[in-house]
């Protein structure tokens, strides 16, 4: 690769492939466009073609996808290739549509229900019973118990709070609204836990913060996928669920499912005082009506 350019993976794929394509496309030969018009319909296949298959999709000759590939600035036809797939790992949305994404009708809900089925239960069975129980046992003990995450993350772990603050007290999102993460932490100490759910594309900023939170001894429980890279090292506890999917938009349901087994876990464990603080809530509720 020519020396301004950036390593593969992460978003710098994005720029390196779809950026560069549509920046000189216009010096493209007639072929070479073909060649690009197949790659930036559907980015995420490139990584799954040889060249020769690249070029019999876009019906031009091998020679054409040599010289294709070197005024797109890459060494070599899998070089190109690989950042490809690296992107597509990282969960950039324009390298996730696949062939699967061309499957008849009749076919899409059985296939996607597969998908779905296998996540969850790859995400279950890598559960390890005696690590859940450690787990638990700190988020019941916790002086307080901060729910993190960012993007599509940060719905869960809204999710996530929003099953524990039935049945123990101390729970916040950070940041909350009008906060910045460091206004919404500055309290925390080793007596309290920060549950951060972190998956694909995970900003800087998270990391940043999760550095700081671990030099400063607060215990991290880590909700990654694969692809995650350098966090699990500040996180206490790491568990990784897997949310690709041949389908444009990740998988969530084997995310949601463990931290659903957390609470779970974490409710047995609050015993007694888990109960009366839920059948107090349940109560309030009862006397202002909230509900119909």
């Amino acid at each position: 690769m020519t020396k301004n350019k950036k390593k593969a993976g992460g978003p710098s794929s994005h720029s390196v492939i779809v950026d560069t394509l549509h920046r000189i496309y216009q010096d493209f030969s007639k072929q070479e466009k073909r060649v690009a018009d197949v790659i930036l319909d559907a980015p995420g296949e490139l990584g799954l073609y040889s060249a020769s298959e690249l070029a019999e999709r876009a019906d031009v000759s091998k020679a054409t996808i040599t010289r294709f590939v070197r005024r797109a600035q890459f060494s070599s036809y899998e070089e190109m290739r690989l950042a490809a797939r690296d992107a597509r790992s990282w969960g950039s949305p324009l390298f996730q549509t696949g062939p699967a994404n061309n499957t008849a009708d009749n076919e899409f809900l059985s296939d996607f229900l597969e998908v779905e089925t296998r996540n969850l239960t790859q995400s279950l069975n890598g559960l390890v019973p005696s690590e859940i129980d450690e787990m638990a046992d700190a988020l019941v003990a916790s002086r307080n118990l901060v729910f993190m995450g960012f993007r599509n993350s940060h719905f869960l772990a809204s999710y996530a709070r929003n099953q524990f603050l039935q049945f123990r007290s101390g729970t916040r999102i950070s940041p909350g609204p009008g906060e910045t993460i460091t206004e919404s932490t500055a309290d925390l100490t080793s007596e309290d836990v920060v549950l951060v759910i972190g998956l694909r594309r995970i900003l800087s900023s998270l990391k940043n913060e999760m550095e700081a939170l671990h030099d400063r001894g607060v215990p991290i429980l880590l909700l990654t996928d694969p692809s995650a890279r350098v966090v699990p090292a500040f996180a206490r506890w790491t568990l990784t669920c897997p949310v690709e999917s041949p389908y444009l938009f990740d998988s969530y349901s084997g995310v949601q499912s463990v931290l659903r087994v957390l609470a779970y876990k974490s409710f047995q464990k609050a015993g007694k005082r888990g109960r009366a603080y839920m059948e107090a809530i349940e109560a309030r509720h009862a006397e202002t009506g909230v509900f119909e």
